[in-house]
């Protein structure tokens, strides 16, 4: 039986859907139910919120567990994100010791801008810590580095927020350095790799769940996200009385961005608002100027193909389309 933590998250739940028909799965949940076998619980407490003798039944069936459980809100407080990238990774590692079972565990690409003093730091610090109490343990375990994922997720997260706010006009800069590369990945793409990893009774070491080389330039994401909006306009009355407004974002250096700000925010009509363009700037702190990724996605035995230059932009385009058919009310700060 195969145990996967945070499955009402993008990735869990992806994984669920992967996994539906093939596999006895069961599924940890903390809130929302998943329409599958689950149990109740909280990796954050001992014995995973459970009680001892529910705690011990389910050791009891699993096999392997895919740990998808995580703080991802970059604007997070270090103790949160420390309570359950941290904490709730031992909690998850006694379980499997305790469960003789094998670990494919849930990490991040971002661990290379940990230290680095980006706001991106202690979300990638305490991604980092985790996974270095599951080499530590000395358990069969894996690692996946996962990137930005995409798609119809659960709950937007935020590169959906950056990409949202620009299409509805309400970001007419974004401080990144040109030539910048965003690594985007599908949901359905991870979480293919990660039930193969599951499956593979040999897999340990790192394993980098990436676009890699097939990561677009931001330039190439609007240039994507203009000609795809401006497409669904000619069908959708509400998009077309609003095409002249939407989608004009700039990029600008990073080095001069806070002098554009000023100038921008003071002269323009736009609705931005400096927490939208801080927010955003925020974000791409994560990628700007940074060394692409490697990925393992090819290599995996019996998992999905590597992500090339064209299905990078497909799934640009689907979440372009995902998120225009989004109520605007979302992305209105006003």
């Amino acid at each position: 039986m195969i145990l996967i933590t945070g499955a009402s998250g993008a990735v869990g739940s992806a994984l669920l859907r992967e996994l539906d028909g093939t596999d006895e799965v069961i599924a940890l949940t903390h809130h929302k139910p998943v329409g599958t076998a689950s149990v109740r619980g909280d990796v954050t407490r001992p014995w995973l919120g459970l009680h001892p003798a529910e705690y011990r039944e389910l050791a009891a069936k699993v096999d392997v567990v895919v740990h998808c459980a995580a703080a991802v809100n970059l604007s997070a407080s270090h103790e949160h994100l420390h309570r359950i990238n941290v904490v709730g990774t031992g909690h998850v590692l006694r379980f499997v010791a305790d469960a003789e079972a094998r670990l494919v565990h849930g990490s991040t690409a971002f661990i290379t801008r940990a230290g680095d003093g980006t706001p991106i730091d202690a979300y990638a610090a305490t991604k980092s810590a985790g996974e270095t109490l599951v080499r530590e343990s000395g358990l069969p375990a894996c690692i996946a580095r996962i990137s930005t994922v995409i798609g119809d997720v659960p709950r937007l997260q935020a590169f959906h927020y950056l990409l949202g706010f620009a299409l509805s006009g309400q970001l007419p800069f974004l401080p990144c350095t040109p030539g910048t590369r965003v690594d985007l990945v599908s949901r359905d793409t991870v979480a293919a790799a990660l039930a193969a990893l599951a499956h593979d009774h040999d897999a340990h070491g790192d394993h980098w769940l990436t676009a890699g080389p097939a990561a677009l330039p931001m330039e190439r994401v609007i240039e994507i996200a203009t000609d795809a909006v401006a497409a669904r306009a000619q069908d959708d009355e509400e998009l077309r009385d609003i095409d002249q407004t939407i989608f004009h974002t700039r990029l600008i250096d990073p080095a001069v961005a806070s002098t554009v700000l000023t100038a921008v925010l003071s002269r323009s009509s736009s609705s931005a608002a400096p927490s939208v363009i801080e927010r955003a700037a925020n974000l791409m702190a994560a990628y700007d100027n940074a060394e692409p990724f490697p990925t393992s996605l090819g290599r995996i035995p019996a998992g999905p193909p590597a992500p090339t230059i064209e299905s990078s932009e497909t799934a640009l385009r689907h979440l372009v389309d995902y998120l225009t058919g989004l109520p605007r009310q979302i992305w209105d700060l006003s």
